[in-house]
């Protein structure tokens, strides 16, 4: 029994180990600084306006996605995804809060999570604030992190017993 304990322990400690050398990392607040760099220039910012929201950046294998807020005096907030060298703002919105860190989501049984921000965006066809999520998925032929209306929708209201339709998906900003 005693010898039983030891090894399922032994093999307990391993397994938690490989775990958390995973390429997977929870949000986190850092981003690299050339890419905050490379985010104030393309905004024509000071670097000291632009912050990172607190817990809002995952970094997947060599991928970031990252929540980021510029001072104004609307909120404005805007998502970054940086891979390979490249980084593209696929979400920009204006009044806007972020409501907390991102969820890391393997409900559709991916290799690689997707990545949900909620929320709060100024609505002009209701004149307030709205909730509301901004999805991501992992291409593999792509490389990267692409963003989708149609996943927002189907983690929001969608029939799960059917795939979310990803042929919206942007994985870089237009112009890039």
């Amino acid at each position: 029994m005693k010898k039983t304990s030891l090894a399922l322990l032994a093999l307990a400690t391993y397994m938690c180990s490989s775990c958390a050398s995973s390429s997977l990392v929870s949000p986190e607040s850092v981003l690299p600084e050339m890419q905050l760099q490379q985010i104030a220039t393309e905004n024509e910012l000071r670097v000291q306006d632009v912050h990172v929201f607190p817990k809002g950046t995952v970094k997947i294998d060599s991928s970031y996605i990252s929540a980021i807020i510029f001072e104004d005096t609307i909120k404005n907030c805007a998502i970054y995804v940086g891979a390979e060298g490249a980084l593209s703002a696929l979400f920009n919105g204006a009044p806007c809060e972020f409501k907390g860190a991102p969820e890391l989501n393997f409900s559709r049984g991916k290799k690689q999570p997707d990545v949900l921000y909620s929320i709060k965006l100024f609505s002009p066809s209701q004149g307030a604030m709205a909730d509301e999520v901004v999805a991501f998925y992992f291409d593999s032929e792509k490389n990267s992190y692409c963003e989708s209306q149609s996943l927002s929708n189907w983690y929001q209201t969608g029939n799960k017993n059917m795939e979310p339709d990803l042929s919206d998906g942007r994985c870089k900003a237009e112009g890039s």
